[in-house]
């Protein structure tokens, strides 16, 4: 055989295997699905994804047109792509109607009996979600179907019962269901799951609600949810190994947000959110651009949120909690950030977003540790950072560094443990540019106020041991340090730290 010939045999077996192994795809309009939004296409779709699942997999394809459906239940090895063109809208109706029937899953932090997610299954491998086209839905509408009182009084009663540790019946869920809104996407105890490109707008509920899963890509999305009542971007629901980026988020609720189990049915899960990369992102409106909590029963750790622009957002970076809630959050980076016009703080760490007494620390009590927040420029923000830990459990190693804020009050600090500011520039129009209070092991370099004020630049309040060094006051400053009594030991002031006097420096 020449060498042309073994050429052209090679080639064609090539050609041959790859026909043989690409994936079949499934049209849903040969199944009979209307493309002109005239008519509902769920059976339609539904048939098409069970003669992919026969076959062991494949694709279910959505050519240019508007198609209207109801939820769309995926199956193991499927892909659901939607062309360029492509709108799929989905109807609200009420829960456990044939379009929306009951299913297991959980419902902000609390494992319940809920409407069937727009699309969603449980137990899945090798799903994707990808192309070019819309999905939505209306929020006032699942609003108006789900506003049932009596099954809302059923879930607040349940809630209840749940944080007593009592065991609730199935039938109670049940008629709790008809006041819950279903997520818009929801996988469930799934792994390897892959959502690329598309364009949401509107949303049911929480909108990529990642729950029980893992190894997730999430890349080149948009999702647009404001305004819209508790429409989240993306929740991850105790999971692991998930990748966020390249993606825009505007939403009713928070951008991006990292849970893992409400108080006591939480902890009874207990399962943890953890190994997750979030980066490339602009976020637009919102309460919070990248949020960790307030749902930290099952802990979140190891997180690295990068690259990020939040924009007209509530608060930029949140890490909330409280009393009740119980988890341990650690092993978190945000870095590379720029900030601007938030309705609150830049960047929130609380563990006060629940209002709960005082109470002996226990497994209600959340941790929070070894957290960085870096690199980050702030603008016009009403509060440039505000820190709140527990008197019972400080937050401890955060460590703030190579940050610039342009801010109506500055940084304000309560109960924490060997917190470290490191070349941290505050503007405040007003107060001081630091308030720290009641925190020990403080360490602050090269902390600087540029722009005059009255105030004194570092205010410290019980702050035992605390160590500021590197630090200079530029012209116009008044007041460098005040320092309440009451800490065992005066701030430490090294040589490199300079202020015009030093009478003003300890003046109180």
């Amino acid at each position: 055989m020449t060498p042309h010939a073994i050429l052209r045999l090679a080639v064609a077996t090539l050609l041959a295997t790859t026909l043989q192994a690409a994936p079949p795809v499934y049209n849903v309009l040969d199944y009979g699905a209307k493309n002109d939004g005239s008519a509902s296409t769920t059976q339609a779709i539904r048939q098409a994804i069970e003669a992919a699942a026969k076959a062991g997999g494949g694709t279910v394809f959505f050519p240019a047109g508007t198609y209207r459906t109801g939820a769309i239940q995926m199956v193991s090895n499927l892909t659901l792509d939607l062309d360029a063109g492509a709108t799929l809208r989905f109807e609200a109706a009420a829960p456990g109607s044939s379009e929306y029937p009951l299913v297991k899953g959980r419902y902000e932090g609390t494992e319940a009996i809920t409407p069937a997610p727009l699309i969603g299954g449980e137990n899945l491998e090798n799903i994707a979600i990808t192309g070019r086209g819309t999905l939505t839905t209306d929020n006032a509408g699942w609003v108006k179907v789900t506003n049932k009182p009596e099954a809302r009084a059923m879930w607040e009663d349940i809630q209840r019962r749940t944080e007593k540790g009592e065991t609730v019946p199935e039938a109670d869920y049940r008629k709790a269901a008809p006041f819950l809104r279903p997520s818009f996407i929801r996988p469930m105890n799934s792994k390897n799951i892959l959502i690329e490109g598309i364009h949401i707008v509107g949303s049911s509920m929480w909108t990529l609600h990642i729950l029980y899963c893992e190894n997730v890509t999430i890349r080149n999305v948009i999702v647009e949810t404001y305004p819209g009542r508790n429409t989240d971007g993306v929740d991850l629901d105790s999971s692991r190994e998930v990748r966020i980026s390249d993606s825009f988020f505007s939403t009713g609720d928070d951008a991006i947000c990292l849970k893992s189990g409400k108080d006591a049915d939480g902890r009874r899960v207990n399962r943890p959110t953890e190994n997750v990369a979030i980066t490339n992102t602009t976020v637009r409106r919102g309460h919070g651009a990248v949020v960790l909590g307030s749902e930290t029963a099952g802990g979140i750790r190891n997180v690295v949120a990068s690259n990020i622009v939040s924009q007209q957002t509530d608060k930029g970076v949140r890490i909330k909690s409280g009393r009740a809630r119980g988890g341990t959050v650690e092993n978190i980076r945000f870095d590379n950030w720029i900030i601007e016009d938030p309705a609150g703080a830049a960047i929130e760490v609380t563990n006060y977003y629940t209002k709960v007494p005082d109470e002996p620390v226990s497994a209600r009590t959340p941790i929070f540790r070894n957290i960085v927040i870096s690199r980050m420029t702030v603008n016009r923000a009403p509060v440039a950072v505000s820190i709140e830990g527990l008197p019972e459990m400080p937050i401890s190693g955060l460590r703030l560094m190579d940050i610039v804020a342009d801010s109506k009050d500055g940084l304000r600090a309560y109960n924490t443990a060997g917190m470290e500011l490191d070349n941290v520039q505050i503007n405040p129009a007003e107060g001081p540019a630091f308030l720290i209070r009641n925190s020990t092991e403080l360490t602050m370099r090269a902390a600087e106020r540029r722009v005059p004020g009255a105030a004194p630049v570092i205010r410290l309040d019980d702050c035992a041991g605390a160590i500021i060094r590197g630090s200079r006051s530029w012209p116009g400053t008044t007041l460098f340090l005040s320092e309440k009594a009451g800490a065992q030991d005066k701030a430490a002031l090294d040589t490199g730290t300079r202020a015009e006097s030093m009478e003003d420096f300890w003046k109180k």
